[in-house]
């Protein structure tokens, strides 16, 4: 009896060490993880959260503005409507291999704004040159 629950423990330490090594966060952890650091105004840790796709976008639309990604950042996220001081509801998280779509709710139209995510490196990251191209196509812009 004593043997399992050695056993039993040891099994749950390991499960433990295999999550937190291969990965165990979910599209809408992401999510929150990037709503807190935008909330305290931490850009380092909203560029954690965001996929490379992303970020590449980002330096090349600071560039043209003649802005630092970090820059670009805090002021895309200091802009009136941008900021909340409650983490948005989410649902329908869905994910489809490495990539996945999390659903938002706009608090000023109460909408619901699908997000979306890839996996990249074992964790998910907003895609969020993804999440504004299917919202120009929703649009019809080209």
């Amino acid at each position: 009896m004593k043997n399992s629950k050695v056993f039993f423990a040891a099994t749950l330490v390991l499960f433990a060490f295999a999550a937190c090594k291969f990965g165990s966060s979910s599209p809408a952890a992401t999510f929150k993880t990037f709503y807190e650091a935008q909330k305290k105004k931490d850009v380092e840790g909203m560029k954690k959260t965001l996929s490379k796709s992303s970020l590449a976008m980002m330096e090349k639309a600071a560039k043209d503005q003649k802005k630092t990604v970090d820059q670009a950042l805090t002021e895309g996220f200091e802009s009136p409507g941008a900021k909340t001081d409650k983490v948005p509801e989410t649902r329908n998280e869905k994910i489809d291999g490495d990539n996945a779509t999390l659903e938002v709710q706009n608090e000023e139209t109460k909408k619901w704004d699908k997000v979306y995510f890839v996996k990249e490196d074992k964790d998910w990251k907003i895609a969020l040159d993804k999440t504004i191209e299917e919202m120009f196509k929703q649009l019809g812009t080209p």
